[in-house]
């Protein structure tokens, strides 16, 4: 899905989307408003207040305003929702108050209230739940009206489906704090710096010696309806499961070089 391979892109190839007035976001080439900074600041430039074009394909939909629309502008609304979530296979990401060319126009308070009523009655048709994942300040500086983009995540888990399934491997060199990460998110735990979080990831007796992973660690860590974490810290595999609308498996595989076969086994099989 678009909006979770973006994270994973190159930093080098990729240059900031755009940039606030206290920091430049990351280089790493997301394309949502999530990944930019957090800010109180109003804008001053309309080149600072912009996302990359719209595109057809994809989970992600843009749109300027949803005030009022008319039973057949609905009907049209609806279908186009179904594709973004079959793009995204049962999730779509709406940027609401942002325009089909990226720029960020925002909404005043009663349009963002009734763009929001008119998304959740989208969503209700096709049994989707919908929850609001950002909202950022776009006023104009010296404007008195304030202005707000937020950004929307749509989920509907498909009728054969008990939940969403996500798989994701954990790779990189060894002693990067793979494993700490992942025990860290499955335990809901922090690390103590002596490998406290990674012994539950950790499958045989000398990975735990070693604090190196040689084989493939799954684990799973679970999201409500609401986007709200689940996972072990409070509940048991069974819990996680029944309380969770998405799931991810977690896939910890050997940094170290001599596990290669290993780890390329974890990730094509």
């Amino acid at each position: 899905m678009d909006f979770m391979i973006s994270h994973f892109c190159d930093e080098q190839n990729h240059q900031p989307l755009y940039k606030t007035r206290k920091q430049s976001i990351s280089e790493t080439g997301p394309t949502l408003l999530s990944s930019s900074l957090p800010t109180d600041d109003c804008f001053d430039s309309d080149t600072e207040n912009r996302l990359p074009p719209e595109t057809e394909l994809g989970n992600i939909e843009y749109k300027a305003k949803l005030v009022n629309p008319t039973n057949s502008r609905i009907q049209h609304l609806i279908t186009q929702m179904k594709w973004r979530l079959r793009e995204g296979q049962g999730e779509a990401i709406y940027e609401i108050g942002v325009e089909d060319g990226g720029a960020m126009s925002g909404l005043t308070d009663e349009e963002l209230r009734s763009s929001l009523g008119t998304l959740k009655t989208m969503a209700q048709a096709l049994g989707a739940s919908m929850v609001v994942l950002t909202e950022k300040d776009v006023t104009v500086k010296g404007s008195n009206i304030r202005r707000t983009v937020v950004e929307v995540l749509v989920r509907k888990v498909p009728e054969s489906q008990q939940f969403i399934e996500v798989r994701l491997a954990v790779v990189r060199g060894c002693d990067v704090g793979k494993s700490t990460l992942c025990g860290v998110l499955t335990q809901g735990c922090l690390d103590d710096g002596n490998g406290k979080a990674r012994i539950g990831i950790f499958r045989f007796p000398h990975e735990v010696r070693k604090g190196k992973t040689s084989s493939v660690c799954n684990d799973v860590i679970g999201f409500d309806n609401r986007g709200k974490l689940v996972n072990y810290a409070q509940n048991s595999l069974e819990e996680m499961v029944e309380k969770s609308s998405k799931l991810v498996t977690l896939i910890d595989l050997a940094g170290d070089a001599k596990y290669q076969k290993t780890t390329i086994h974890g990730l094509t099989g």
